[in-house]
């Protein structure tokens, strides 16, 4: 019986192109330093997502009021929480205001002379409308919420230029107050969006029937 031989086949040498494209095939250990960087791109893209979301319902209205005084902006104050409170003083205008966001106070803008009058918000209350009047400083302001009430602060005299203050969008509320102080309060704007402790007023392009106001 005749036995047909095989050929053996030699080992085939890789050369250096096909073992770098296996090196690169291998799965490197990430080090601290990438992963860092990983976390931190995470972490970004969730901040520019949760603006785009506050852009989309957020609105402003202003600035009422006058040219003097320094420019103040509590937009950073916001995140303490939601306005709970505020002091106002007032005599021919709107001396000074603070405002308090969750448990914080913050600054006062405008004159620390004499007694402030209070206004304070139950739990899931917002401000959903800001009416007043304007000169060359702040004379009157009326804050209206959610629930109905209505706080009002200064002479609503007629004297100076009469402005409402509502937000673009429903269900938001005011989150923080820009403007310019000195002595008094020059100029005030406000700042609406949505707040997550409360339910804004879904109908706050058109103002509702005028409640009852408590004159502070």
């Amino acid at each position: 019986m005749l036995v047909k031989k095989t050929k053996r086949r030699k080992p085939v040498a890789l050369g250096s192109s096909h073992q770098r494209t296996i090196q690169f095939c291998k799965i490197k250990p990430i080090s601290s330093s990438q992963m860092l960087f990983f976390v931190f791109l995470c972490l970004l893209c969730a901040r520019v997502s949760t603006i785009l979301d506050q852009e989309e319902f957020s609105s402003y209205s202003g600035e009422y009021g006058g040219n003097g005084g320094d420019s103040f902006d509590q937009s950073s104050n916001q995140f303490e929480g939601p306005i709970s409170a505020m002091k106002i003083r007032s005599n021919d205008c709107i001396l000074s205001i603070q405002v308090r966001y969750g448990n914080t106070w913050s600054s006062t803008e405008g004159s620390t002379a004499g007694h402030p009058s209070d206004m304070h918000l139950s739990y899931g209350e917002g401000l959903v409308q800001v009416n007043g009047r304007f000169g060359n400083a702040v004379e009157y302001l009326a804050f209206r919420t959610n629930m109905g009430h209505v706080f009002a602060f200064g002479p609503n005299s007629g004297l100076g230029t009469p402005f409402t203050a509502e937000p673009s969008h429903p269900n938001t509320v005011l989150r923080f107050i820009s403007g310019r102080s000195g002595l008094m309060v020059n100029a005030l704007g406000f700042h609406w969006d949505e707040d997550p402790w409360m339910k804004g007023w879904n109908e706050s392009l058109h103002s509702p029937a005028s409640p009852p106001v408590t004159q502070i």
